[in-house]
């Protein structure tokens, strides 16, 4: 029989096995799952319950939850060594995607447990099982006198995406039990089935909250155009914040412009993890109707809101945003905001934002402001920023200065600055790499003489883009240079110089453009 500690690791392991099974994000399909983590909370209590669960917990329960822990991690065949030894083979069993039928009526039967983590872990083992038997099994467990039993059958038959169990899961959305109305409308919206849209319209009217989250969530999964009114309805009347939520977005996911009305309302919603879904959901459809409520929202007074509602503008792309985005990214106290900001505007790319962002580069107090500010002016490519990337080339941060180098390459300059020529010298060999990639790109041939000394540049990266470089300019010099190449103790550059010489093509991997990643998930 488990224990206290391990029936409390029981009730964390289920979300970890959704992680296992292929699942993908267990928050984001787990029927019933609090969404507390979209909320600040007491992440030492969090960490002292999670570790107190682990005590006591045996072998196999421990094994599975470190491994479904390591899986966030993305580390595929390279994980750590086990943390629990597997003898007999039983942790490796439910790791693998495979049920072989002697196991089937076993897990059946776990379905009927009055412990509800065995009928958690069961439910989510058998639904990686293709045979008839268990197909059959799990529709007639949806009709078990025990509610947790027919809630488990339902989450199973979601997980195994079994199309022909849509019509006994409708039946389910009218169970007298509200955990088995959650779990099968969290079931149906990973069908993909029609027949399933008409009743879980209705379910939006359940008595209990949580049922009303969980269809709004699968309307959303479906992305039928045909349930925007009834969930438009959800978001602005529903009392419950984590309804709106979840109605926001579903309407994101559908991306019909007629809940566009109904979001824009949505951004003076009294929740700000709402509003900042709303705002999500407004940068995925991306129409231009959405641009006056989202640059109301860059001034909103929560931090997530104002972040959100930038990304969307960004997404969106309207060059009317600019002096809002323009704002943020001059006041906004948060540093990650302005990134976001810069990140924004260069999305944009309207050369009214030329300023505020040379402004950025050169003032910003975090390097990762200034240099997404550079990245951005970058993107908008004005020579106007010739000089800011200039100065730029002595920051502090060498993030800064690479982009610096990389943004005077991307704009393409007639002449070369000193400074970039001067960046050849620099004491980071990435810097060194964007500079010489930055000459090749303006093929003047003044810097002929500075990129054949970057030739002996002890960083092969340097060196092989360097000669990249000098291909790129028809000048005398540059040939002598391939020629001395030609004597090099190093086989990779002799070749690289003969393809030069004979009009080849030289590739200098990595291509130095930095990337900046947005915040596109809700």
């Amino acid at each position: 029989m488990l224990g206290v500690k391990q029936l409390t690791l029981g009730r964390l392991l289920p979300a970890t096995l959704l992680v296992l099974s292929g699942a993908g994000n267990a928050a984001a399909v787990l029927p019933t799952t609090s969404r507390a983590m979209s909320v600040p909370g007491d992440e030492a209590a969090w960490a002292r319950e999670v570790l107190d669960a682990s005590r006591g917990a045996t072998r196999i329960l421990c094994g599975l939850a470190t491994r479904a822990l390591e899986a966030r991690y993305g580390m595929g065949p390279w994980a750590p060594p086990a943390a629990a030894v597997d003898s007999s083979g039983a942790m490796a069993w439910a790791l693998d995607d495979r049920r072989g039928a002697a196991a089937i009526p076993v897990l059946l039967n776990g379905l009927n447990e009055t412990d509800g983590c065995v009928r958690a872990v069961a439910s989510r083992l058998i639904a990686q099982a293709t045979s008839q038997t268990a197909m059959d099994g799990l529709v007639h467990a949806l009709a078990a006198p025990m509610g947790g039993t027919r809630a488990a059958a339902a989450v199973a038959l979601g997980l195994g995406d079994h199309t022909m169990a849509v019509d006994p899961l409708i039946d389910r959305l009218g169970d007298e039990d509200a955990a088995v109305r959650a779990a099968s409308a969290w079931a149906l919206g990973g069908l993909e089935d029609a027949r399933a849209v008409t009743p879980l319209r209705r379910t939006l009217s359940d008595r209990v909250s949580n049922v009303r989250v969980e269809a709004a969530q699968a309307l959303g999964r479906l992305e039928d155009s045909t349930a925007v009114a009834a969930l438009a309805n959800l978001l602005r009347h529903d009392p419950d914040d984590d309804v709106r939520e979840a109605a926001a977005e579903a309407l994101g996911r559908i991306g019909a412009r007629s809940a566009i009305p109904a979001l824009t309302d949505g951004l003076g919603d009294t929740s700000p993890k709402v509003r900042r879904i709303v705002a999500w959901a407004l940068g995925q459809l991306e129409v231009a109707e959405a641009v006056p409520g989202l640059t109301r929202a860059t001034g909103d007074s929560d931090r997530d809101v104002r972040e959100m509602a930038i990304w969307a503008l960004g997404q969106l792309g309207s060059r009317s945003a600019v002096p809002a985005l323009a704002g943020r990214l001059q006041h906004d106290t948060d540093q990650e905001i302005r990134v976001r900001a810069a990140w924004a505007l260069g999305q944009i790319g309207d050369r009214a934002a030329v300023e505020p962002l040379a402004t950025a580069l050169r003032d910003d107090r975090y390097a990762e402001v200034r240099s997404t500010a550079g990245w951005a002016l970058g993107q908008i490519n004005d020579r106007s920023a010739v000089a800011a990337f200039a100065a730029a080339l002595k920051d502090s941060s060498a993030d800064v200065r690479q982009t610096a180098a990389w943004g005077l390459g991307q704009i393409g300059v007639d002449q070369a600055p000193p400074a970039l020529v001067d960046a050849l010298k620099d004491r980071s060999a990435d810097v060194r790499q964007h500079a010489a990639w930055a000459l090749g790109q303006i093929s003047d041939a003044s810097t002929v003489a500075a990129l054949r000394d970057a030739l002996h540049d002890p960083d092969h990266d340097v060196v092989k883009t360097a000669l990249w470089a000098l291909a790129q300019m028809d000048d005398d010099v540059a040939r002598e240079a391939f020629v001395e190449i030609l004597k090099s103790g190093d086989p990779a550059l002799r070749a690289s110089a003969a393809r030069a010489l004979g009009g080849g093509h030289i590739n200098p991997w990595p291509w130095p453009q930095p990337r900046p990643e947005p915040r596109p998930f809700p």
